[in-house]
């Protein structure tokens, strides 16, 4: 493959790929919490290509979507009046247990929309348990169950109240560095380290309200349709660019 076909075929990989985050962030702009992506190029150049061009000073090099840029920008609080939605303001992550998993397995979120399982525990609507607290930050007592038959208040600082007493609080986190978090699924956060996370200062915990995405689907229309024809340039380039090929061999036969 020359280098001209090798650019063009690598930027029209490029802008499928970035077609793709474009889509997912307008297909989860509903999603509570979610987060959207923009992509980061990198230039690429084979070994070959640079061997074969000139050396290191070859200048053909192709965009190369090395990882996607995360926009971690708070989305707006909606009000929805249910006792167990909880959104959060300001640069805080519930931590959740994944179902038998280990700590190094456990996600940060932060949609807050939460359910009371028939074991007492809370828990998101996907079914991972989150990390309480009692209301001094010191760990729970095993076997710690929640009403769920009794409704329950949560304060600004996240304490979990039913009948009156103080029972149990959020475990709000954050991580040393937003960038170190890995989107895992559509609202859902990986992170390494765990012993890195640190209590989150600062934040205000909302009963009855959730944070919404902070994708513009008007913007992410835009964008679709910006990348969409610059597919559509860079199609029509390659196969200028092939027509052109064909026709230079057909004349050196002729020759």
């Amino acid at each position: 493959m020359d280098s001209i076909t090798s650019i063009l075929a690598s930027g029209l990989r490029a802008r499928a790929e970035s077609l793709d985050i474009a889509a997912n962030n307008i297909a989860n702009s509903g999603t509570p919490a979610f987060k959207s992506e923009f992509e980061r190029y990198a230039l690429y150049g084979s070994q070959e290509a640079i061997a074969s061009n000139g050396g290191p000073e070859f200048t053909g090099l192709s965009p190369d979507l090395r990882q996607s840029w995360i926009n971690f920008g708070q989305g707006n609080l909606e009000r929805t009046e249910r006792t167990l939605d909880v959104g959060l303001e300001g640069n805080a992550y519930f931590a959740t247990e994944m179902p038998g998993g280990k700590a190094s397995d456990n996600l940060l979120t932060r949609n807050g929309s939460f359910q009371i399982g028939t074991d007492g525990q809370l828990k998101t609507k996907e079914g991972f348990k989150v990390k309480l607290t009692l209301p001094d930050g010191t760990a729970l007592a095993p076997g710690f169950r929640l009403d769920p038959a009794q409704s329950l208040d949560i304060d600004r600082l996240g304490v979990i109240h039913q009948n009156g007493a103080a029972l149990a609080r959020l475990d709000l986190v954050q991580p040393p560095d937003n960038a170190q978090l890995t989107k895992s699924g559509d609202s859902y956060f990986a992170f390494s380290d765990s012993a890195a996370l640190r209590r989150a200062t600062g934040a205000e915990v909302h009963q009855g309200w959730l944070e919404k995405s902070n994708a513009d689907p008007i913007q992410g229309g835009i964008q679709l349709v910006k990348i969409s024809r610059q597919f559509e340039m860079l199609q029509k380039a390659l196969q200028l660019h092939g027509e052109m090929s064909k026709r230079s061999i057909d004349e050196v036969g002729r020759v």
